[in-house]
């Protein structure tokens, strides 16, 4: 028992190890040469604004309308000889298709729709008026249905689930991400706006293929950095807000002490001409990931659960926050410089 616990005790200690990130390490630095600087002891702060993604069971189908699937009968479907359709529905219904993931029903369905027309015509000339009507309402409804099937097929997939998971972060983030993961995105989003435009053709290899570079992405990985950016910057903005502390350190009477040279050095070297370059490429990767991304999201609307839309919300509320840190803390060095006169003629 006592070996158990203990082999337990270790590998939490390496899974604890492992959520440690050496991107934190330069922003650790800066707030304890900031705090030695005013002669204070940094806060501790612990990150509340983890994004808790909604669990699967809650992409239900809260988004469809409550009406009943029109269907075909068995004897409708054999009626359907000679048209394409009937393999599609055969597929649909083997023993592979009916545990098939969402992404791979969503190819069944956009296969429907685009055999459909044939086949509704084809009845409609052999005279079975009655088939192709019905036949026409299950279009016509799987047509309407399309922003859920396509929601429920990508940004509902566990592809997407793992995007968005947090992972290991080193010190060179975001500079050994490539642009991949920027490709899949934009392929999806051409593939979304065809399918929702009329356009049914669809190559399930390639759809595959984009959502597993998009599982391997870095949207958890981006909302971590940005948050580690915030909570660090928050807490060196902390250690500035006590203006007669600030005065007695760097200023008193009026006259700039060793301490302000200091405090130029540290603002200078590990703020202008280390952070702020990291933040200017968190911002970059920012925009260019988290637009694709959102451009499929704003697609695909109509077709997303509730949970999601909360979920989305609180996100770029919390993206907001943390993109306006960096500014928060230039703005609050100013002061510090304005209240002292302290020049940038050395930056």
């Amino acid at each position: 028992m006592k070996d158990l616990i203990k082999t337990i005790a270790i590998g939490l200690s390496f899974s604890l190890a492992a959520c440690q990130s050496s991107l934190e390490t330069p922003y650790k630095d800066y707030v304890q040469r900031m705090a030695r600087v005013v002669a204070l002891t940094p806060v501790q702060t612990i990150n509340g604004h983890q994004l808790a993604y909604p669990r699967q069971r809650e992409w239900s189908v809260a988004s469809e309308p409550n009406i009943k699937r029109k269907t075909l009968s068995l004897l409708k479907f054999l009626s359907l000889d000679d048209c394409e359709l009937r393999y599609v529905i055969a597929r649909r219904n083997s023993a592979l298709g009916k545990v098939a993931s969402h992404s791979q029903r969503l190819h069944y369905q956009l296969d429907f729709l685009q055999h459909a027309p044939a086949c509704i015509a084809t009845l409609t000339a052999q005279g079975k008026t009655a088939t192709a009507t019905q036949l026409t309402a299950v279009m016509n409804e799987k047509k309407q249905q399309l922003p859920v099937f396509i929601w429920k097929g990508s940004l509902g997939e566990k592809e997407f689930r793992q995007f968005w998971q947090t992972s290991y972060l080193d010190a060179d983030y975001p500079a050994n991400t490539g642009t991949g993961l920027i490709t899949a995105l934009e392929q999806i989003n051409g593939w979304v706006d065809q399918w929702l435009s009329g356009d049914y053709t669809n190559d399930v290899s390639a759809y595959e293929n984009s959502l597993s570079v998009i599982r391997a992405g870095d949207g958890g990985a981006l909302s971590r950095a940005l948050s580690i950016q915030n909570d660090h910057l928050s807490q060196a903005n902390t250690l500035l807000i006590n203006k007669s502390l600030i005065q007695q350190r760097l200023c008193p009477n009026g006259l700039q002490s060793g301490q302000a040279e200091v405090f130029q050095n540290v603002v200078t070297k590990f703020w202008i001409h280390d952070l702020q370059l990291r933040s200017a490429d968190l911002s970059r990767r920012y925009f260019d990931l988290i637009y694709l991304v959102e451009a499929l999201e704003k697609r695909l609307a109509d077709g997303e659960p509730r949970a999601y839309l909360d979920w989305r919300q609180q996100r770029n509320k919390l993206f907001e926050q943390w993109l306006g840190a960096p500014k928060a803390h230039s703005l609050r060095i100013s002061s510090v410089y304005k209240h002292c006169d302290i020049t940038l003629a050395k930056q």
